[in-house]
């Protein structure tokens, strides 16, 4: 074998090929739902798929026989009782139109203390809510919106003091259905 002066070869060694495995740990808080919107369906089908939250975690109130049953079905935690739901539930989202915000609230407002609470529901300021619900109830809301790629994004809008420790599993649950922007207040 000719070598160049200056060179000096090293015998080719086969590279061991490393892999690996992603894999993803649900967040083992409970997470409610309140209100029913075709978002907030697209987040429960992209939570189970994605393994955020485990489907045991899950605590929906609906009062709707059938859509309870349906729920059942997937393992999922359905009560017509939104106090119940509530109370297993660190993490409540709502979800609805703007007009049944009110409602909605009503019925979760006097169990939020400690924790949080996350409204999908369109054209309501954290002030809005924060003046709804028990003190030391920590809001996220959210806003949805469609690149001109069609890239769906949810801008998450954190109220003071919001922990830090809680921001995972919200970002989380949203990042499992599209792409997420945070901004705290």
């Amino acid at each position: 074998m000719h070598r160049q002066a200056g060179t000096v070869e090293f015998p080719r060694r086969r590279m061991s090929e490393t892999y690996i495995e992603v894999i993803n740990m649900p967040h083992s808080i409970g997470l409610g739902m309140i209100g029913r919107s075709e978002l907030s369906d697209r987040l429960l089908d992209g939570i189970l798929r994605n393994n955020v939250v485990s489907a045991k975690h899950i605590h929906i109130a609906e009062k709707d026989a059938v859509q309870r049953e349906h729920y059942l079905g997937l393992g999922v935690d359905c009560t017509p009782d939104v106090s119940a739901s509530m109370l297993r539930s660190e993490i409540m989202i709502l979800s609805g139109e703007k007009q049944e915000f009110s409602t909605l609230l009503s019925s979760v407002c006097g169990t939020t203390r400690g924790r949080v609470l996350v409204s999908t529901i369109p054209g309501r300021s954290i002030e809005y809510v924060q003046d709804r619900v028990a003190k030391a109830t920590y809001v996220v809301i959210v806003e949805q919106k469609k690149r001109e790629d069609g890239t769906e994004v949810f801008h998450l809008t954190y109220s003071h003091r919001f922990p830090n420790h809680m921001k995972s599993a919200v970002e989380d649950s949203f990042r499992s259905i599209g792409e997420i922007e945070t901004e705290q207040v």
